[in-house]
């Protein structure tokens, strides 16, 4: 907090508040490319990113510099530069738009209050845009897993991570929830796929794929004697990846003849280059909503094959159902045979899901609908 004041006080007096000022500042980690889609949907903004992404290489207006590599110096850096950054950036913008649940104040063991807290004091506004495990309460996830008689993404978070289940963590996801609901003027968040201890009602979660990023292939479907078949797990274990290799396995034993691809660890260029040439894809199966990969194969025109699932989270928007072939993971060799049996369905799922995404997924179409949401009270 010292660091704080005293970048607060300095840029006051230098009179920086002077100037005219952006709307937003958007941080502080890039998740699925939200901080810099965001930063693009709003416009008159201010993007920061201060970790690194092995997914996307995006140019921020405020970011540590890329060579600081060791996890342990950015992080020692970080506690220097983020306080400083936050008393700067108080004079230069209107409100903070934090996604997911980083904070400038490190460490973040009050779940950011002391940062918002500070914030509102002087006026500023406030928006919280959850993206899943770090409001996601994994006490709760657990009780809706047994109530619904399923394996959900906390069902394996626990085993694919140590500690991820810590009562440390659990009270920190629920500290981030009590400042979210004391102090924010908007809440964005999936209340069933993150279901949290939030208990102000909530914005659904929204998607701002670019639009020059949608695919429509015609090509691709004019020969389906081999179909091309992706998954591109982020992680194996919470993505269902070895029921989707059994699945795979099974198909072949029984003389089916498809093209498989699995891809981890890749860059997304790398991902969308095999999106593009994919008939069908294989995404998450203890998730509700179809995440950003989902998205990402809808909009480069395949069929998409998914545990998300309007009837569990019904904040989805209308049509979700039928944009994908929802399919629970004890469902996916079914599924996948289905498809292989009716060539006709994968087209008409990839077809469906390209119209779905285009209309509740696109940067063009959700730009609106956000600041429309941004310019109403508080939600």
């Amino acid at each position: 907090m010292t660091l704080l004041w005293l970048s607060y006080a300095i840029c006051h007096l230098l009179k920086m508040n002077s100037a005219p000022r952006k709307d937003w500042a958007v941080g502080l980690d890039e998740v699925a490319a939200n901080v810099h889609n965001i930063s693009r949907a709003l416009g008159d903004t201010v993007s920061v990113s201060m970790s690194q992404s092995r997914f996307y290489a995006y140019r921020y207006d405020h970011a540590l510099p890329a060579r600081i590599s060791w996890r342990y110096l950015r992080y020692l850096v970080r506690i220097v530069y983020s306080p400083i950054l936050l008393g700067y950036l108080c004079h230069s913008v209107k409100g903070f738009f934090y996604v997911a649940g980083s904070g400038y104040l490190l460490p973040e063991f009050d779940g950011r209050e002391r940062e918002f807290r500070f914030l509102k004091a002087r006026g500023l506004r406030i928006v919280c845009f959850f993206c899943g495990s770090e409001i996601r309460s994994l006490k709760l996830m657990s009780r809706l897993s047994l109530t619904l008689e399923r394996d959900l993404i906390s069902t394996y978070q626990t085993i694919a991570i140590p500690g991820f289940d810590s009562d440390y963590l659990e009270d920190f996801r629920r500290k981030l929830a009590e400042s979210a609901d004391a102090h924010a003027d908007h809440i964005f968040n999936a209340p069933v796929d993150q279901i949290s201890y939030l208990q102000r009602s909530v914005h659904p979660f929204m998607y701002f794929y670019p639009d020059d990023s949608f695919r429509w292939n015609e090509g691709k479907f004019s020969d389906m004697r081999k179909v091309r078949v992706v998954h591109g797990p982020s992680s194996p274990l919470i993505k269902g990846t070895p029921l989707v290799r059994a699945a795979v396995k099974k198909l072949r034993v029984e003389g089916y003849d498809f093209e498989y691809r699995e891809l981890i660890g890749v860059s997304n260029q790398t991902m969308l280059n095999a999106l593009a040439e994919a008939h069908i894809v294989l995404n998450e199966f203890y998730g509700l909503v179809p995440g950003q990969f989902g998205v990402e194969a809808m909009a480069s025109h395949c069929a998409l094959l998914t545990a998300a699932d309007s009837r569990l989270e019904p904040t989805l928007p209308e049509g979700a159902n039928s944009a994908w072939m929802v399919t629970e993971y004890w469902n996916i060799y079914d599924n996948l045979k289905l498809m292989f049996d009716n060539p006709a369905l994968i087209r008409q799922y990839a077809d469906t899901g390209f119209g779905w995404a285009i209309e509740y997924c696109s940067y063009q179409k959700n730009s609106v609908r956000l600041r429309a949401l941004l310019d109403t009270s508080s939600g």
